[in-house]
């Protein structure tokens, strides 16, 4: 217990010393994006279109509605970052009043495609299945080019009015809310659901990797399929949008399962959203919450309710990266290899050291959970320590760069002077401001601060292949004890 609360405090310290998919829009070909026009103007995206206005205005674009007209802002019409077409529509020629839609519609066999960050249309997948049931659940099995991975992704509620939106409003969209407003465990048919279809497809596809998607009621359903999974080892990734936290009404078990790959789980909420409760308050991390918390820095939307939680307010950086609150998931995905390590391997080991309690632990048993507890840890350790040394290097790196950049700068010779650059760079370092002063200061500065992450890193590699080595030879000398130790590994 000591040598735990030694690691975990140098595991603490690391992490302070060192401690900073939603991809991008990028600018559509005009062949593209007169094909999504087409799309768009089509009278079933114009169906589509004027129900939903229906649904806010019941005598829109009639004499007696609010909603007159509506014009489609073609420069609006790109791919959305979840799939399908997004667009924003003006009401009654009015710019600054509008809403954005989103179209989307796959059947089995069709090919997913998506905008890469070359700006080429590529294909991800292949629809495989779409799953319904009487829950009201909609799920979209997409399998890979290589049949390496397996996407899943739960489809959210339906649009009030909608056929069968009682199902998914009535029956789980208000319940989930009461439960999760009162901190009451349990959860409705369509999530219970939603778990068993996830199962189901793992072992339909027993090679694949498994990444789940969902966004409202369809992040809800992902949450819950992710805290029931059988196997956390197939999970490579979840990415979740704009749904209410079910962390409250889990079960202690579930939560751990959850827990075991929260650096897996990317979870966005807009703030300004109406639809994601049950968040802790004032906190920018993640405790409470299923997955990683990202707090999305949004734009507020006029039409709050709609828009705002249909990404109508996510911002995107030049590089395309998503805007995000300074929280702390910028931190957590940096370290997320190791912290996953740690987390998933510690859960793999608490399994396996409840199945073998019964009767006590023989001294196989023992060596067995002593070396997976400490492989676990160690490896992680080597993975913090290792991605902690290389952000120093980057950030190293950048400052030398800049510091390069201010040298050159005192050859420029400002205006209205007639002295030579060599003359002014002369003159700066009369005053103390030379190429030792800006960049071999700096670098002498942080040399030191290099070699010692990178020596902290290699002592935790050295740690852990030490304890791998003892392992392996302690099996070689004893093949019965090997025999059990393969044995076990299957339990956890």
């Amino acid at each position: 217990m000591r040598l735990l609360k030694i690691i975990g405090i140098v595991l603490a310290s690391l992490l302070v010393i060192v401690g900073l998919s939603i991809g991008g829009y990028k600018v559509m070909k005009k062949a593209e994006h007169d094909e999504m026009v087409r799309i768009v103007e089509s009278e079933e995206v114009k169906k589509i279109i004027e129900d939903d206005l229906k649904e806010m205005d019941q005598f829109s674009l009639t004499n007696k509605g609010k909603i007159k007209s509506y014009q489609i802002d073609d420069k609006s019409i790109n791919h959305s970052p979840m799939g399908g077409i997004k667009l924003k529509i003006y009401i009654n020629n009015d710019e600054e009043l509008y809403v954005f839609f989103t179209y989307t519609s796959y059947s089995e066999t069709d090919p997913l495609k998506i905008i890469n960050d070359k700006g080429k249309k590529e294909t991800i997948g292949t629809v495989r299945q779409v799953i319904e049931n009487e829950t009201g659940i909609k799920v979209y099995v997409v399998e890979s080019p290589d049949q390496s991975e397996v996407s899943v992704l739960y489809e959210g509620s339906k649009a009030p009015f909608d056929e069968g939106w009682e199902v998914d409003w009535l029956a789980n969209d208000i319940p989930m809310a009461q439960n999760i407003l009162k901190g009451e465990e349990g959860v409705t048919s369509q999530l219970k659901a939603a778990a068993s279809i996830l199962d189901d497809i793992m072992l339909e596809y027993p090679n694949a990797k498994i990444s789940v998607y969902g966004h409202s009621l369809g992040s809800m359903n992902a949450q819950y399929a992710l805290a029931n999974v059988r196997d956390i080892s197939r999970i490579s990734g979840a990415y979740i949008y704009q749904g209410p936290n079910i962390y409250p009404v889990l079960t202690k078990e579930q939560r751990q399962r959850v827990d075991a790959i929260k650096y897996r789980i990317h979870n966005y909420v807009d703030d300004k959203d109406l639809v994601p409760i049950g968040y802790p308050k004032n906190r920018m991390d993640s405790v409470g919450v299923v997955g990683m918390m990202h707090h999305v820095d949004s734009v507020q939307q006029v039409d709050f309710v709609y828009s705002q939680h249909l990404w109508g307010g996510y911002v995107f950086n030049e590089d395309g990266s998503l805007k995000i609150k300074n929280d702390r998931s910028s931190f957590e995905k940096r370290y997320s290899s190791g912290l996953d390590k740690v987390s998933s391997g510690l859960y793999s080991y608490a399994k396996a050291k409840e199945a073998l309690a019964s009767g006590g632990y023989t001294s196989g048993e023992e060596l067995f959970l002593d070396s997976e507890q400490a492989l676990t840890i160690s490896s992680g350790l080597h993975e913090v320590a290792n991605a902690g040394h290389e952000e120093i290097c980057s950030i190293v790196h950048k400052a030398h760069q800049e510091a390069e950049k201010i040298v050159a700068s005192t050859y420029h010779v400002p205006f209205g002077f007639i002295l030579s650059p060599t003359e002014v760079a002369t003159a700066y370092s009369d005053g103390g401001v030379s190429r030792t002063t800006i960049v071999d200061d700096l670098d002498h500065y942080f040399y030191p601060k290099i070699k010692k992450s990178e020596k902290l890193a290699e002592d935790f590699q050295s740690l852990e292949k030490q304890i791998a080595d003892g392992v392996q030879k302690k099996l070689e000398d004893d093949k019965e004890l090997a025999g059990n130790f393969k044995e076990w590994m299957k339990i956890k």
